[in-house]
């Protein structure tokens, strides 16, 4: 049986249709409240963004949903998870870190209007084992302790690219970002024993020209980066002891990107089909009919919120999906985005997939090339939804007043709040213009001259 999955663009001329009521609007329309209670304690999970991200999700698009989960009676609040080190100055890997980084991105408890959780604590210590009951790979995982308390739980969700899933839709930010730090590990694959950082390769190549640098160059870092003390450089070579490596991570950064750690190909081939196995014992664990979904299709760029830049989008924005079902809103995402072109410019324009049903996930996001089509496979397999949908395209409520600033309503409008103020203000004025315009509007009309030049700094 298909799902259904409700749908609304990102035009706007009036406040009812601002993206941020729409949602609220496909939120309702997909019957999202009624997956809790008045008095339950409902989670809102998000991605507060990598620091130096500039296209992550925008804390007024989570606020309009804790709104709307007050005004139903439930105690909304904002959830994520620590992160693992990705490098030497991760902004979300310490709970402290995250909402700080939290905060430089506009989300804090005021602004969201409800408390902020971040559920494995300080360093991702807090945890709970979960089994994952038909996993394509993965038998078990680790899910943020903090989340066992929820009743329910709201996934707000920014689509984009990804490069170990191939795209980041729902399923990514509940099947990475649900997991404590050891979670996120197994989803990985990063402390897998046949594939697992302790088995990765080293480039000496690549590192002997890491340690051509000035000082603190990349051999210094990634030996300073590691916990373990598991790098040494010696006789001009790069020594890893893998006795003393705990697969942390914490080399993943400082290794991987420079090309000195060189993982087993197998692993990169895997992650879009962990994801999902991820995600079933997250959700089976909190309650998968108490799981929502709303995702902003906006800003998809190729790469997702937790790396510390942001890329021109790959096509322009869409708009706003709800669904109760995980598996049938990403695979709408991916269908719509694929409907249309490429922004001119960007990643897909450049590499040559600009037209429409060119699979530019698959040959923009992932690092292998690997489908985008297979983390809604693995999905399927896991059981938690169907990529056959109903795209039902909503309307804007018909009574914008509802989402008017508080505490101004038709019966309590703001000049009337605000009438005695106004009687204490001068409102007389001398006069300030000129007889006549100095510059005619034909004049101004006209085009002045423009670039003069181009160079490179």
């Amino acid at each position: 049986m298909a799902s259904q999955v409700f749908f609304m663009n990102d035009r706007a001329n009036s406040l009812a249709e601002s993206i941020k009521f729409k949602a609220v609007k496909v939120f309702r329309d997909a019957g999202l409240g009624e997956l809790f209670l008045p008095g339950d304690w409902v989670g809102v999970k998000v991605h507060f963004g990598e620091h130096g991200n500039s296209l992550s999700l925008r804390p007024q698009y989570v606020r309009s949903i804790v709104e709307e989960i007050q005004r139903l009676g439930a105690n909304p609040v904002v959830v994520d998870c620590t992160t693992i080190c990705f490098n030497e100055y991760s902004s979300r890997a310490t709970r402290t870190d995250m909402l700080r980084t939290a905060a430089r991105h506009g989300f804090t408890e005021e602004t969201l209007g409800c408390p902020i959780w971040i559920a494995d604590g300080e360093f991702g210590e807090e945890e709970v084992k979960v089994e994952i009951p038909h996993g394509v790979y993965l038998t078990h995982s680790y899910m943020g302790r903090g989340l066992k308390y929820l009743d329910a739980m709201i996934v707000v969700t920014h689509f984009k690219g990804h490069p170990m899933g191939v795209f980041g839709g729902a399923l990514k930010n509940v099947g990475i970002g649900c997991g404590s730090k050891r979670g996120k590990l197994c989803t990985h694959l990063l402390n897998h024993p046949l594939y697992g950082i302790r088995n990765w390769g080293i480039n000496q190549q690549a590192a002997q020209a890491a340690a051509q640098a000035p000082h603190p160059n990349g051999i210094d870092r990634l030996m300073k980066n590691c916990p373990f003390d598991a790098f040494r450089w010696e006789n001009d070579t790069l020594h890893f002891d893998r006795e003393k490596c705990q697969m942390c991570a914490a080399c993943f950064g400082p290794g991987l990107f420079s090309g000195i750690l060189q993982p087993p190909p197998e692993i990169m081939l895997m992650w879009a089909a962990t994801i999902p196995d991820a995600f079933a014992g997250y959700v089976n664990a909190i309650g998968k009919d108490k799981v929502g979904y709303v995702t902003y299709a906006v800003d998809m760029t190729p790469w997702c919120d937790c790396v510390n830049w942001s890329d021109k989008p790959l096509v322009f924005s869409l708009g706003v999906f709800a669904s109760k079902d995980p598996v049938a809103i990403d695979m709408a995402c991916l269908e719509m985005s694929e409907a249309h072109s490429a922004v001119p410019g960007s990643k897909a324009d450049e590499l040559g997939f600009a037209e429409p049903g060119t699979e530019r996930f698959t040959n923009c996001a992932g690092f292998a090339g690997v489908s985008q089509w297979a983390q809604i496979n693995s999905a399927i397999y896991n059981g938690l939804g169907t990529s056959e949908y109903e795209l039902i395209l909503s309307s804007p409520v018909t009574d914008d007043t509802q989402f008017w600033m508080k505490p101004y309503t038709p019966e309590n409008p703001w000049g009337w709040v605000h009438r005695k103020e106004h009687h204490k203000i001068d409102w007389t004025v001398e006069p300030y213009t000129h007889r006549d315009l100095q510059f005619s509007m034909v004049d101004m009309s006209v085009k002045p001259k423009g670039k003069v030049a181009e160079r490179e700094l």
